[in-house]
């Protein structure tokens, strides 16, 4: 009995182990860089924070210097990989992986516009990833000139109006009452 239930506890580890093994998940990792262009025109420009996210933050990586980037264990499947930075706007890329029949992956990537289907309609880009700057993001905002109507629309500058209305029109009505009126609002004060 007791070799039995000795037996038993191996053959159970034995499946644990198997089991863990082969549950492990195949893992890939993402190559690329960020280039310059007429946008971005010195890669260092980059801040520090700029990273490559892959699937709203699943997997990251960040920048280097000379702007390449490698993400690290992004799984088979699509998946959405983004530049972030603070001063750059870049395309979102759709990541294809699947395995070859020799088990080596395959990397397929395509734009793609946030909303809308993913498609294999847009052409295939090189591999490794070249992504460039779509834009640079403008947070100035220039001060507005002096403007006499929306000077007015200013909800202090038409309780004002008002008041000033109430203090000088007023007393002229008050004068252009009929004198009985007169004298009933004056015993009323009193």
């Amino acid at each position: 009995m007791r070799i039995f239930c000795r037996s038993l506890l191996v053959i159970q580890s034995l499946l644990l182990l198997a089991v863990a093994v082969f549950a492990q998940e195949r893992t890939y990792r993402v190559r690329g860089a960020v280039v310059s262009n007429e946008v971005l025109r010195d890669v260092s420009e980059l801040a520090t924070r700029a990273q490559v996210v892959v699937n709203g933050g699943e997997r990251r990586a960040f920048i280097q210097k000379d702007g390449s980037f490698a993400v690290d264990n992004v799984k088979l499947g699509d998946s959405l990989l983004e530049v972030t930075g603070a001063d750059y706007a870049f395309p979102k890329v759709r990541l294809r992986i699947t395995l070859k029949e020799d088990g080596r992956a395959s990397i397929a990537a395509r734009y793609v516009q946030i909303g809308s289907e993913w498609s294999d309609d847009t052409p295939v880009l090189a591999y490794p990833l070249r992504i460039s700057a779509a834009e640079k993001y403008d947070f100035f905002t220039p001060r507005q000139g002096f403007s006499i109507i929306a000077m007015f629309s200013n909800p202090y500058m038409l309780m004002v109006g008002v008041s000033l209305l109430a203090v000088f029109i007023l007393p002229k009505l008050q004068a252009n009452l009929d004198p009985e009126a007169l004298k009933e609002l004056q015993g009323k004060k009193d």
